[in-house]
């Protein structure tokens, strides 16, 4: 791989394919189209990539199906692009682990913008301190691994939602702000999907048995994270809830 970061584009329409080509590689990125899935994954293998541009709308394939393939066997971060607009289509695809959401049709600054918005996200977990203990939980962001004393299993997470974890165990209980746990992630603090990352981190550590922590919606503050019976005795007076809302 060249030090250019390298995009490929998985679209079967080639002429949008090539026009969204040639704007990235405009800014310096060297790029790749992929018409269907088996091409991703040859041209993968073969090449390598830093980030995919993944369409939806693949002709006998589903994209989701593929986002979620890329998410769980490879690196690479995923940007879904798409003419499916529908709030479910973003859950759908961010649930499948995509890095961000992107909409037809869209200007291709605005699609560069977020394309370096990812590859900057990204770049952090590489050179900082990747190891974080908040009791007996272990998060090794490099990894997206969750480990806990007394816990055979390490849970597996997606990029964002580690750097949401990071955000909460870096504050060593004190409530993060919504806005400030989406900021880092490139989310609107309006977008509902950011609440479902959160069910999504607390789904994953009761099913592994991980409950020597717990994920606080406060209201009207965002979330903190607590150790186990921390908070009983204030849960009341702090506005402090367990659930999924925000």
């Amino acid at each position: 791989m060249t030090d250019a970061p390298r995009i490929i584009i998985v679209e079967d329409n080639i002429p949008f394919a090539r026009a969204v080509a040639r704007g990235l590689e405009h800014d310096g990125y060297v790029t790749a189209l992929a018409p269907s899935g088996a091409e991703l994954r040859r041209l993968y293998r073969s090449q390598g990539a830093d980030l995919v541009l993944l369409d939806l709308g693949l002709s006998g394939e589903d994209g989701i199906d593929l986002a979620v393939e890329l998410t769980r066997t490879t690196p690479v971060a995923v940007i879904i692009m798409t003419g499916r607009d529908e709030i479910e289509d973003r859950i759908r695809g961010l649930d499948a682990g995509a890095d961000d959401y992107v909409t037809k049709p869209f200007a291709q600054g605005e699609l560069n913008a977020r394309i370096r918005a990812v590859l900057r996200r990204r770049q952090p977990l590489l050179t900082q301190e990747t190891t974080l203990r908040y009791g007996p939980v272990q998060l090794d962001a490099s990894a997206r691994q969750v480990r806990c004393e007394g816990v055979a299993d390490a849970v597996e997470l997606t990029e964002r939602e580690t750097l949401m974890l990071e955000q909460l165990m870096r504050a060593g209980g004190r409530p993060v702000g919504r806005g400030a746990l989406v900021q880092r992630a490139n989310w609107d603090p309006a977008d509902r999907a950011a609440d479902v990352h959160i069910g999504h981190i607390r789904r994953k550590l009761s099913e592994a048995g991980i409950d020597a922590v717990t994920i606080w919606a406060v209201r009207g503050r965002g979330y903190r994270l607590t150790l186990r019976g921390e908070s009983d005795e204030k849960e009341a007076a702090e506005g402090l809830d367990r659930s999924d809302r925000p």
